[in-house]
């Protein structure tokens, strides 16, 4: 049977489940229209865990049932793609392109892995953090791959042959932790984040701002990076203590790139005003949505005539547009889910359980139960789509701050570090051979549980 009859197979089978979901005795909190929620949702993670089409098509899968069913109009749904969180990613895609055509994404991460000598464990932390600030205003499957030759030249200087010495098992498994950890640090860094911000202003009405999510984030990267980069060490301790010449390799390719052209720091003095912009409403009185305005403006600037350094052509193939439709259909399936009522009946139905908890053991359930379902829905979309709603739910049962339960939501969906096919970097950097899907989940366990608890306790003691 080839892979399209079994795909088939799978949403015929889906769309019958859901048939008879919606024939199913549910409670009398439920609404016939909450109902058919259910099964439009369960007809969305099925899909998405199984990608029995395209994860993007899915989307406009959700958005299509709930017009054919009443949930929410075509307009309406169609217009979640065209939300203003999109712009942010817009706003990134078109930032690493200029970073990439001039090389300077590279030459960054050169500087950072240089900069930490020749001891093989610092090798490896420099790698990692190169990844992590990468991913932070990169998307992380091109952080990976920028990374990962520069990874393996250093491995191939210590001899690491795939799938014997831990020095490659080190290397690759935390460059795809180091993506997936540095995406978290900034909105532009994942869609996750942006996605989180655009539902924490829906249903709490609350606007956080690029700065104001740094502030939150970015201490949780500055830690995770290196606590994973040690407990991977533990893990799979590497044998050589040293690499001899694996400076140089980057020094090399350093030396090669020549100095700062003038474009180059065109496109550095862009990225920073960049950076001044997304920040800027949160230390002057600017206009609501500023974060989203802020956006257009840098994207256009990075193309404007004289004043741009790429053209509309060299980044319009670079741009993933099938992103926008993703987003589009998690914040539809997420709206549907709140307005037929089922964020609030599944809200009281954990409430009941949490009602005598701890603020802080709250916190750490949420995180928890969050950071391992990206293990089934295998997208960071997907996971942030799914639980941020029901985070600021909770948090309205239980008289808690929607806001921190919301970013919570959406932090420990990135924590995705158990299997391969969790998210791209963590496929991309499998795919170079160098260790096997059980050594990547036995780090991974250890990692995420670790993660887990750094989110809840620095959420619960420093947020405000």
């Amino acid at each position: 049977m080839t892979k399209a009859h079994v795909n088939f197979l799978i949403i015929f089978g889906t769309l019958i489940l859901a048939f008879f979901v919606t024939r199913l005795p549910f409670p009398s909190a439920f609404s016939q229209d909450a109902v058919i929620m259910v099964a439009i949702a369960l007809v969305g993670a099925v899909f998405w865990i199984t990608e029995c089409i395209p994860i993007s098509l899915t989307a406009l899968v959700i958005i299509l049932l709930q017009a054919l069913f009443g949930i929410q109009d075509i307009g309406t749904g169609l217009g979640f793609i065209a939300t203003p969180v999109n712009s942010i990613i817009f706003a990134g895609f078109i930032m690493a392109a200029a970073l990439s055509k001039y090389e300077l994404d590279r030459r960054i991460s050169l500087n950072i892995v240089g900069a930490m000598g020749e001891k093989t464990d610092r090798l490896v932390l420099g790698v990692m953090l190169a990844t992590g600030f990468l991913s932070m205003w990169i998307s992380n499957s091109a952080a990976t791959a920028i990374m990962l030759p520069i990874a393996l030249g250093i491995v191939k200087m210590g001899n690491g042959a795939p799938g014997s010495a831990n020095l490659g098992k080190v290397m690759m498994i935390g460059i795809a932790f180091a993506a997936n950890i540095g995406g978290m640090g900034t909105p532009a860094g994942t869609p996750a984040s942006s996605i989180t911000i655009a539902f924490i202003d829906r249903l709490a009405d609350i606007q956080l701002g690029f700065l104001d999510w740094m502030i939150r984030a970015l201490p949780i990267v500055i830690l995770l990076i290196p606590l994973a980069w040690k407990l991977l060490l533990l893990t799979f301790p590497i044998g050589l203590k040293r690499i001899a010449g694996g400076a140089d390799i980057v020094r090399a390719s350093l030396e090669e790139m020549g100095p700062l052209r003038w474009e180059q720091r065109k496109v550095l003095l862009l990225f920073g005003g960049a950076v001044v912009l997304w920040t800027a409403d949160s230390f002057l009185p600017l206009m609501s949505g500023w974060l989203y305005i802020a956006s257009v403006i840098i994207a256009l600037v990075f193309v404007a005539p004289v004043l741009g350094v790429v053209k509309w052509g060299e980044v319009s193939g670079e741009i993933g547009w099938d992103i926008f439709i993703l987003v589009g259909g998690g914040l539809a399936l997420g709206s549907g889910l709140s307005d037929t009522g089922v964020i609030a009946i599944i809200a009281d139905w954990m409430s009941v359980f949490l009602v005598d908890a701890s603020p802080y053991l709250v916190v750490t359930f949420l995180a928890f139960v969050t950071a391992f379902s990206i293990t089934f829905f295998s997208s960071l979309t997907a996971t942030s789509t799914t639980f941020v709603p029901v985070a600021i739910g909770l948090a309205a049962q239980l008289g808690l701050d929607p806001m921190r339960l919301g970013v919570v939501a959406g932090l420990a969906s990135c924590l995705a570090f158990l299997l391969p096919a969790n998210t791209p970097p963590n496929a991309i950097a499998y795919n170079a051979g160098y260790f096997k899907t059980y050594e990547m989940t036995k780090a991974g366990l250890l990692v995420t549980l670790v993660s887990v608890l750094v989110l809840a306790t620095i959420a619960s003691l420093f947020w405000f």
